[in-house]
């Protein structure tokens, strides 16, 4: 685990924010229903707080991304939604999707956070300058990361990186601003 001090330096670096889905913005639970045509369908919920974050990243200007082992057309839309540039989806081999976006975006590993939560996250994790775990990661995941948010997966964790990040770069009052 690295100091505060250590936190707020490297988070004023980021200029790329990477997450897992599940166990991160979502609380891992994944539903399956099946539709009229006999589809499976797979749903699951996103915390608005971690939604409106993810927001808050592309229009303060840094670069957004999720790498999944899963595929949820749902979870697809709404990250769109919310301006993330990189999706990635059905892929567990994270370390090689981080090289893609990495070449993609010519960034360095002190310029990259990742969050994720079990074990497929730790090649990633070992790969960026700062590597977080939500507070219910995997005890491995945990030992890995730089640092460990109070929060759970799908209860905030996102959103408080978030705001790590955004107050270490001096965005975070100007954000608050444009709401009062």
């Amino acid at each position: 685990m690295i100091s505060p001090q250590a936190l707020r330096a490297r988070t004023a670096k980021a200029r790329l924010v990477l997450t897992d889905i599940d166990g991160v913005l979502t609380g891992g639970t994944i539903y399956h229903f099946v539709d009229t045509s006999g589809e499976l369908v797979e749903f699951k919920g996103m915390h608005a707080q971690d939604s409106i974050a993810m927001a808050w990243l592309a229009e303060s200007g840094l670069t957004t991304g999720v790498i999944s082992g899963r595929v949820s057309k749902g979870m697809e839309a709404r990250l769109t939604m919310l301006k993330v540039k990189h999706i990635y989806q059905h892929r567990l081999d994270k370390a090689a999707v981080l090289a893609e976006i990495m070449a993609a975006e010519k960034m360095t590993k002190d310029q990259i956070v990742y969050i994720g939560d079990d074990i497929p996250d730790l090649a990633a994790m070992s790969r960026v300058g700062l590597a977080v775990a939500p507070a219910n990661a995997r005890p491995e995941v945990k030992a890995a990361a730089h640092w460990v948010t109070k929060a759970s997966g799908g209860d905030g964790a996102f959103r408080e990186l978030v705001e790590v990040i955004l107050k270490s770069q001096g965005l975070w009052d100007a954000l608050i601003a444009k709401y009062l």
